[in-house]
């Protein structure tokens, strides 16, 4: 009779032990739910993506694998209104414990670059960071579509406040090399250079990553060895970038996922819900 008890007591265990893990395994699975508290809603419907051959010169101010420009249809979606700021970037790190990156960690960059700041975008990320991050924010990267009718609306401007790069009385409308800055700034320091859509730092400040693969456009002859899925797009320019052409809302800047360079950071978005 004890030994039937005991077998008994044995199996209620290992039943408890597997609907707990059953539990832990479902809980686990969820996804969760985006914070769209701070993102703004882009319409679905058509924009102008890519530049045209006389929008400045090709190869130099325009970059020939922005041609030809072409309307591409985009479904609504959510897109951060500021990049992810360090602080948010370091509360994922302390939740997930995930490896904190080399511009926080080795010496030739702790030497070279400010001390983190919280209100700054986050930058010093490879492609694989902030796709972890925007994964776990319940979130993902755009893509390059998205990205850019976000930046620049509907009209194909040139920048996301306009056509020409500096403002009124030659003002510095975003974070890029002509601030002399020399580094990034808080997000949102530039409210007179948001997008259409009322998004900031879509020029300057950081490079941001998309979840495109770098591939030439519908109708272009370009043939160039980086096309495929070997680099990923990053947009927008950075402070350490002349505005042309790398901070205009066409420009495509080709790099292998696993690069962390202290200049690229990233924003996240939510399909239409």
């Amino acid at each position: 009779m004890t030994g039937l008890i005991n077998n008994c007591r044995v199996a209620v265990c290992l039943t408890t032990v597997l609907l707990l893990a059953g539990c832990i395994h479902t809980v686990s699975s969820v996804k969760p739910v985006p914070d769209t508290t701070d993102m703004v809603y882009i319409p679905e419907g058509w924009f102008l993506m890519g530049s045209r051959e006389d929008d400045g010169i090709p190869g130099q101010s325009v970059g020939v694998d922005e041609i030809p420009q072409h309307s591409v249809y985009v479904n609504g979606f959510y897109m951060d209104r500021f990049e992810v700021t360090v602080e948010k970037y370091r509360r994922f790190l302390d939740v997930t414990g995930r490896k904190a990156p080399r511009i926080w960690t080795i010496e030739s960059y702790i030497n070279v670059y400010p001390e983190p700041e919280d209100t700054h975008p986050m930058k010093g990320v490879s492609w694989y960071d902030a796709d972890s991050y925007c994964r776990w924010a319940g979130k993902r990267l755009p893509t390059e579509e998205e990205w850019e009718k976000a930046a620049r609306g509907t009209d194909g401007r040139q920048w996301p406040w306009g056509n020409d790069f500096f403002g009124p009385e030659g003002k510095i409308m975003a974070n890029t090399r002509e601030a002399r800055a020399g580094w990034t700034t808080p997000a949102g320091s530039y409210p007179e250079g948001v997008s259409p859509y009322g998004i900031y730092d879509m020029a300057g400040s950081v490079m941001e990553w998309t979840s495109s693969w770098y591939k030439p456009y519908p109708g272009s002859t370009l043939q160039r060895e980086a096309f495929g899925e070997k680099y990923k797009v990053l947009r927008g320019g950075s402070w350490e970038n002349p505005s042309v052409p790398f901070a205009r809302s066409a420009y495509r800047h080709a790099v292998a996922p696993k690069w962390d360079h202290p200049a690229h950071g990233f924003r996240c978005a939510v399909d239409g819900l």
